[in-house]
């Protein structure tokens, strides 16, 4: 049921995704085979982005609900040791109860790196978003719902990370993690597709080249954390199988 969740909870934010950006990939389509629809379509992005943000946000949600509820027989398929262990025993005997699947502990030094990865972490994120919503994007509106969403993903996390030497419970973070990144890194390309215009503007003495920086950097930095975070987080799971393959 947890896998389902999963599978459902991305197939909904990839919707969300593809319908927000739908009158841009019109447009751009038009573009491409010389029809000029695309000079008024795009306008409606400013409709279906934010509800397509929604649907993305919903999607996500129910993706990590459903990895934070994944049995140590789901995750049992990613450790291959342990797997095998299951399998021996499932084997063994036809009449005998089969001992549920037990997934060993982080080391306590890898266990730390976690949390304390997520924690700093957070910390950026949230200061990232905090600064962006009053200092560069001030009375930004609904945008500002959205432009502090990485922080409470990020604030999941570190609840996540809490228990992070329980080898159950960092798969359930690691899985949960890597479908916001993922997402992260698709939505964060958006300040790049602005980046060269807002380079072009700060030429212009009008344009107060601190706020527009501050932009783009904020705008950024979500997209920079969900790279680290994918990196981070396969590396520890791949010194967590390490670990388990040696005992």
């Amino acid at each position: 049921m947890a896998d389902n969740s999963v599978k459902i909870g991305g197939i909904t934010a990839g919707a969300g995704c593809l319908f927000g950006l739908a009158p841009l990939i019109i447009s751009g389509a038009a573009a491409a085979v010389g029809s000029d629809i695309g000079n008024v379509l795009h306008w409606y992005t400013f409709f279906t982005a934010p509800a397509g943000a929604v649907v993305v946000i919903i999607g996500l949600i129910m993706a990590i609900v459903g990895a934070s509820r994944k049995t140590p027989e789901e995750f049992a398929k990613s450790v291959s040791t342990v797997a095998d262990e299951d399998s021996a025993r499932a084997t063994s005997s036809e009449n005998k109860a089969v001992a549920p699947v037990t997934l060993p502990p982080l080391s306590a030094s890898l266990a730390r790196s976690v949390k304390l990865a997520y924690a700093i972490g957070f910390g950026v994120v949230l200061i990232s978003c905090v600064m962006r919503v009053t200092l560069f994007q001030p009375m930004s509106g609904i945008l500002t719902f959205f432009d502090l969403v990485p922080a409470a993903f990020a604030a999941w996390f570190v609840y996540l990370a809490r228990n992070a030497q329980n080898g159950l419970q960092f798969l359930r973070l690691h899985q949960s993690q890597m479908i916001v990144s993922i997402a992260g890194c698709v939505v964060g390309l958006y300040p790049l597709v602005y980046l060269s215009d807002s380079i072009s503007l700060l030429s212009d003495a009008d344009v107060e080249k601190f706020q527009w920086g501050g932009t783009i950097i904020t705008g950024l930095i979500p997209l920079i954390a969900s790279i680290a975070s994918l990196i981070f987080a396969g590396i520890v799971r791949g010194r967590y199988r390490a670990s388990i393959a040696k005992s």
